[in-house]
C-alpha cells in the first residue's frame, strides 16, 4: 500500500503526506507548525507517528514550518547538503541526531519505503525531486523546476501516480501584473513549469501503469485550477489518454488537504 495526500500546494506553502503500512513521512513543510498539525489531523494522521521530514529545497514555501515540526515531534529532517547550508538559519536549532543528508541523486530507505532523489533545475540550493516506491507501487513528486531534463524523464518511469508542477498559464503570466524580470525568472530554465510544459512532460512518461496525475504548485496570480486542468487534460486526451479510463487528473488545492490517494 502507498498512500498520499496533498496537505497544501502553492507559493503560500507546500506539504505532502506519504504513508505505507509501516512508514509515515512528510515531504516539505511550507506551513506553520500549527497549520501542518491541523492539516494532518484533518486527514486522520497523527504527527507523533511521523518517522521523517524530507525537504525538496530551501525556499520558504517548502521549509517554513520544518524546524518547528522537527523539534516538536523529534523528527529526523532530511535535506541535501546545499539545502542545509542555505536554510540552516531559517530552520533554527535542529538536534544533531535529526540532521540527515539527502543525496542529490540516490536512494534512501525509511522503514518499508524506498525514496529516490534526483536533481531538478530550479533557482535554489541543491533542489531535488522524489520517487517513492513500495514493493508494488511508485509515485513521484516533481515541482519547482524550469525544464525537464532527459535524466528526470529517465527517473520517472513506470509510475502509478505523478505529482507534477503546473505553475502558470503562459498568457496569464505575460499579461499579468508581475514585473518583467520576475516573469523572465518564472519562465526561465531555473523557474517553473507551465501548464503546457507539464502536459508535454506527462506525454513522454505516461504508461498504462500510470493511473493518477496530480497538478500541483499552481500560481495564485498566473493560473487557475480549471485552466490548468483543461490545458493539461486537453493535451492528454488529444493523445488518447481518457479521464477515468486511461488516467485520472486532479488539481491540488492551495490551502487545504486534497487529492487523497491510496494505492493498494
Amino acid at each position: 500500500m502507498l498512500e498520499l495526500c496533498m496537505l497544501a500546494s502553492g507559493s503560500s506553502g507546500n506539504a505532502v503526506y506519504i504513508a505505507t503500512e509501516k512508514t509515515k513521512i512528510l515531504v516539505d513543510a511550507g506551513l506553520s507548525g500549527r497549520r501542518l498539525t491541523a492539516a494532518l489531523a484533518e486527514i486522520g494522521a497523527d504527527p507523533t507517528t511521523l518517522q521523517a521530514l524530507l525537504i525538496s529545497h530551501d525556499h520558504n514555501d517548502h521549509i517554513y514550518g520544518a524546524g518547528v515540526m522537527s523539534r516538536r515531534y523529534r523528527l529526523p529532517l532530511y535535506a541535501t547538503e546545499p539545502t542545509w547550508k542555505a536554510a540552516k538559519n531559517r530552520l533554527g536549532k535542529i538536534a544533531a541526531e535529526n540532521c540527515r543528508r539527502l543525496p542529490l541523486s540516490g536512494r534512501l530507505v525509511i522503514g518499508d519505503l524506498l525514496v529516490e532523489t534526483f536533481p531538478v533545475p530550479h533557482d535554489a540550493a541543491g533542489p531535488v525531486g522524489f520517487v517513492f516506491r513500495t514493493e508494488n507501487h511508485a509515485a513521484a513528486l516533481v515541482t519547482d523546476l524550469g525544464y525537464v531534463t532527459p535524466y528526470i524523464l529517465d527517473r520517472l518511469q513506470q509510475l502509478d501516480c505523478i505529482i507534477v508542477e503546473a505553475n502558470y498559464d503562459e498568457e496569464m503570466l505575460m499579461n499579468g501584473p508581475y514585473p518583467w524580470p520576475l516573469k523572465q525568472r518564472i519562465k526561465g530554465n531555473t523557474g517553473h513549469l507551465s501548464n503546457t510544459l507539464a502536459a508535454e512532460m506527462l506525454l513522454k512518461i505516461l504508461t498504462p501503469k500510470t493511473k493518477h496525475v496530480i497538478l500541483a504548485h499552481l500560481s495564485e496570480h498566473n493560473n487557475l485550477p480549471q485552466l490548468a486542468y483543461d490545458t493539461v487534460y486537453g493535451l492528454l486526451a488529444a493523445s488518447g489518454h481518457k479521464q477515468g479510463k486511461e488516467v485520472f487528473v486532479q488539481v491540488a488545492k492551495r490551502h487545504t488537504p486534497s487529492c487523497y490517494l491510496r494505492l493498494a
